[in-house]
């Protein structure tokens, strides 16, 4: 090759690669950094916390939702009740993109109603349907796509897997009552009850 032809060679390669690099800086979505406070339901300083790590595709995770609703309306009031995402990632391949949906909608204050909405829709979660809940919402479409599109909350859903890890879950649904692992859930009401009375 001689040096005219490398130069134009070397001209196109360039003009190439700023196109790509153009192309992928307007492709990517735009996202602030928006550090919304951790969601919970009840008292927020209650002696009795319970915290659930749960998976938005998991069955069993949504079996015990009327637990977890009941907890909230008989003992809302005089309990911190707190989910924290634990997706499991090799079983439940669409549970991880849930959980940073339901992260955009914690940044517009809607995270409990969008959480019911995966429950009840479980396990449909392609994107579309992701952005679809949020409409039914009444969330901003355009900020919430931009958000679960750039994976926005992929800092906060990994931060509570490894919560999750240090804590020796290993199975959805996991509760603990005042950092206690509750090794059945079912009489979780009755082990709360328990703790209120003692208190």
């Amino acid at each position: 090759m001689n040096k005219k032809n490398l130069i134009i060679a070397l001209v196109v390669i360039v003009v190439v690669l700023i196109g790509l690099w153009q192309f992928s800086k307007t492709d990517t979505p735009k996202y602030p950094e928006v550090n919304s406070p951790r969601p919970f339901l009840g008292l927020a300083d209650s002696s009795v916390v319970v915290e659930e790590f749960s998976d938005f595709q998991c069955p069993a995770c949504k079996a015990a939702q009327p637990i977890v609703k009941d907890l909230i309306e008989t003992l809302g009031g005089r309990i911190k009740f707190s989910y924290r995402h634990f997706p499991l990632l090799t079983i439940h391949t669409q549970a991880f993109r849930a959980a940073l949906a339901s992260e955009c909608a914690n940044d517009q204050g809607k995270f409990w109603e969008y959480h019911d909405i995966l429950f009840e829709k479980q396990p449909q979660f392609s994107p579309e349907d992701l952005k679809a809940y949020a409409g039914q919402l009444g969330l901003k479409a355009d900020d919430f796509a931009a958000c679960l599109d750039s994976r926005a909350k992929n800092k906060v859903v990994r931060e509570e897997m490894k919560e999750g890890d240090k804590r020796n879950v290993n199975g959805t649904p996991t509760f603990f009552l005042n950092g206690e692992k509750v090794e059945d859930w079912s009489k979780l009401k009755e082990l709360i009850q328990a703790k209120l009375v003692g208190g």
